[in-house]
């Protein structure tokens, strides 16, 4: 166990954060702009951050299979079945994200602030638990 947790200071998981912040900056952009052109007390709002997250999810995982897990992947390419299992993945983490973004929702109310400051912490929460389905089911090296 301790083996797996060591992984969180390699240099590949530097490189997933690295991917995961250009994520960010594509999610929370698409977040933001959207933020503002509804109301935030209508039904839409628990829903505009999926968008940012789906366009976030397809750029990460090219760039996550043609560099940080380039060792993994270097004999094969980017293939649908990768993306749909890169964004199971990426949907399971989409729990620890959901109850984030739900938990500070309630504690610090809706607002344009705080619908964002929401939306990074429930960012940061999901990234652990997609890149250990990352390493160890998307791209895991075949034999």
């Amino acid at each position: 166990m301790f083996e797996r947790l060591a992984v969180l200071f390699s240099p590949q998981f530097i490189k997933f954060c690295v991917v995961g912040g250009l994520g960010l900056v594509t999610d929370q952009s698409i977040f933001f702009l959207l933020s503002l052109t509804i109301d935030h007390s209508g039904p839409f709002i628990n829903v505009i951050w999926m968008v940012g997250y789906a366009v976030a999810v397809l750029q990460n995982y090219l760039i996550n299979h043609y560099w940080t897990f380039k060792t993994q992947t270097q004999d094969t390419h980017a293939s649908s079945r990768g993306f749909v299992s890169f964004f199971v993945v990426s949907l399971t983490a989409l729990i620890p994200r959901f109850i984030t973004y739900k938990a500070v929702l309630i504690v610090l109310g809706a607002s344009p602030l705080t619908l964002n400051l929401a939306n990074l912490c429930g960012i940061g929460a999901g990234t652990v638990v997609n890149f250990f389905g990352s390493k160890f089911l998307v791209f895991k090296k075949k034999n």
